[in-house]
């Protein structure tokens, strides 16, 4: 006890040590988690089959939710890339439209909820037509679908891409990814530079 007396000082410092170092270990692992519950992941699939009838599904495997601000598409044509935004569907008349909405791709997209934006043949026409790119459908041998979010959380516009190569003639054309996960856009520089072009091919700023 008289031992237990004469270092309470060293003991008390030792033990408030050590619960410092337990209480940062708890504030690592909270924080972790809170972050990795943040952390965007949305993906970018085709519906069953691997021809260019083949749906495109965007879907939020985020926890939180997400609202589609555009979509990008990419194309090589004959070798040559061209860009251009196809959120609306402009190829589709009013009589193929069920619900108004289906107009245009954007929208909110809950956590663990999935949308097609599309099949692959029409966004590559609508991609070609508003690109006024010479060249057809057979022309195409790759596509690339950046989809552009935001959330509340973070305050600015993220996104995911991915990069599907078009192989075949004729009607056996085929298409596969290039990566088998959508690139998420979500660095600081990444979504600066993603707005920047976006705002440049809207012709906004």
């Amino acid at each position: 006890m008289q031992w237990l007396a004469e270092h309470s000082a060293a003991l008390s410092l030792v033990t408030n040590a050590a619960m410092l170092v337990v209480w940062i270990s708890y504030l690592n692992i909270f924080l972790f988690s809170f972050l990795r519950q943040r952390r965007q992941l949305v993906t970018i699939t085709q519906g069953a089959g691997a021809e260019l009838k083949a749906k495109c599904f965007v879907s939020n495997l985020g926890l939180e939710p997400i609202y589609i601000v555009e979509v990008v598409v990419d194309l090589m044509v004959n070798g040559k890339p061209c860009q251009a935004v196809v959120t609306d569907r402009t190829l589709m008349t009013d009589h193929e439209l069920e619900d108004p909405r289906e107009a245009t791709n954007q929208g909110p997209l809950q956590s663990g909820r999935h949308s097609s934006i599309g099949e692959f043949e029409d966004l590559v026409r609508r991609g070609l037509s508003a690109s006024k790119r010479e060249g057809s459908l057979e022309d195409v041998s790759e596509v690339t679908i950046t989809v552009v979010t935001a959330t509340a959380a973070k305050g600015a516009v993220t996104g995911s891409r991915r990069a599907f190569v078009i192989e075949g003639t004729g009607e056996d054309r085929i298409l596969h990814g290039r990566t088998l996960m959508a690139e998420q856009i979500t660095g600081r520089a990444a979504s600066r530079k993603l707005r920047r072009d976006l705002e440049v091919r809207l012709g906004i700023g």
